[in-house]
């Protein structure tokens, strides 16, 4: 579980913390593999994995942030994919552009 502003991120197939985040008086954000998941990744391979935001989101500095796709890159392909999901979203909740994202390489 990962705090930020007032954002919960927590990995969906942790039920204790998605129920104790749903407790606490945050936006819970869930990161996974799951349809209901609103951070996942719709494919993974090699070179990477497709970001997707599957319901809005609000930045930190309460920009609203649309449902959306776009690619990541990984040197490797990323065994646990919830810290690529948490770190990405992280950057999008500080407003990092998501078209840098073309650039980078984690």
């Amino acid at each position: 579980m990962i705090q930020i502003g007032n954002n919960i991120i927590v990995n969906t197939d942790d039920i204790d913390d998605v129920n104790s985040a749903k407790l606490l008086n945050c936006v819970v954000l869930t990161c996974g593999l799951k349809l209901n998941s609103t951070i996942t990744a719709s494919s993974i391979s090699e070179e990477g994995f497709t970001f997707c935001i599957q319901r809005a989101i609000f930045s930190l500095s309460n920009r609203r942030i649309p449902q959306q796709e776009f690619n990541i890159k990984c040197h490797t392909e990323p065994n646990d994919i919830f810290q690529y999901l948490a770190l990405v979203t992280i950057l999008i909740l500080c407003d990092v552009d998501p078209k840098v994202f073309e650039f980078i390489r984690f």
